[in-house]
């Protein structure tokens, strides 16, 4: 399939998407021209944080103030560079949880509720994308515990049986919110992790050892869960490591920031020992 057919191909589901979005039918397709510079669909860039902090303005991961972005297509798949879609919070009338510049994307949280929140991106009077975002609190600490539970690597060391063999649990840390001596966790908060040793800054897939979300996906970026728990896994080959008795460790660094600065406790170093198996000799 060429680049061109497979750009048309894009458009034209994100057509559907943002017109059944806008309006819950199929029929407002005959505001979408078929110019160069007729938007025919809009698509919501991936959020720079899936959480803003209740009382702040919606940051990346290192903290730097960061508005969310649409970009507009025409009918053929081409980005329309001088579009200007417009952003609005679209549970306006349930609440006023955050209020968005309509020009500029950028968000600011003003209340603290439940729940994923819908912002919008809309061009003209009937494309319209939606995603949802979390307000939560802000998060003042971190800690993690290394694992004690010795990894014996086995072969073969390829497919799904060597990723599941031959993977560490997970290594997790907790975020944390100190409010009126009441410690809860922080939900929806990016997580940096790196592999130290074997060292592998890069996460390379073709290294020693390697860092991999639940899916055995190379990752090092984890949110927290709804008790403010974040991990990742290491993928080890089964014939590094020592034989018999001896033990070496695979050592990771987890770090979270808030406002480009590390909480309390931060950054945490997590351990996992590992020892090649009796069927890895």
């Amino acid at each position: 399939m060429t680049p061109s057919v497979r750009a048309r191909r894009r458009a034209g589901a994100l057509l559907v998407s943002a017109v059944i979005g806008a309006t819950g039918i199929g029929t407002a397709c005959s505001e979408v021209g078929l110019g160069p510079n007729d938007a025919a669909a809009i698509e919501l860039d991936p959020f720079p944080s899936p959480s803003v902090v209740f009382g702040d303005t919606l940051r990346n991961i290192d903290g730097i103030v960061t508005p969310v972005r649409a970009r507009v297509f025409n009918v053929r798949g081409d980005v329309i560079d001088d579009a200007t879609p417009r952003y609005l919070y679209a549970d306006f009338n349930i609440d006023s949880a955050l209020a968005i510049d309509s020009a500029t994307g950028i968000v600011v949280a003003k209340k603290l509720v439940a729940g994923d929140k819908r912002i919008a991106a809309r061009i003209g009077g009937s494309l319209q994308v939606l995603r949802g975002i979390r307000i939560v609190t802000r998060p003042d600490s971190v800690d993690g515990a290394s694992l004690t539970d010795i990894l014996g690597t086995s072969l073969p060391d390829t497919g799904r049986r060597g990723l599941d063999s031959n993977s560490t649990k997970a290594l997790t840390v907790t975020v944390r919110h100190l409010q009126a001596s009441v410690v809860t966790g922080v939900r929806s908060w990016p997580v940096r992790f790196q592999l130290l040793s074997p060292a592998n800054p890069t996460n390379d897939t073709m290294a020693d050892a390697y860092l991999i979300d639940d899916q055995g996906r190379a990752s090092t970026v984890d949110t927290t869960d709804d008790n403010g728990v974040a991990g990742r896994r290491v993928r080890v080959r089964a014939l590094r490591f020592p034989v018999g008795a001896a033990v070496e460790s695979v050592v990771v660094r987890a770090t979270v920031t808030y406002k480009g600065q590390p909480l309390k406790g931060s950054p945490v170093r997590l351990t996992a020992p590992v020892r090649r198996g009796s069927g890895s000799s």
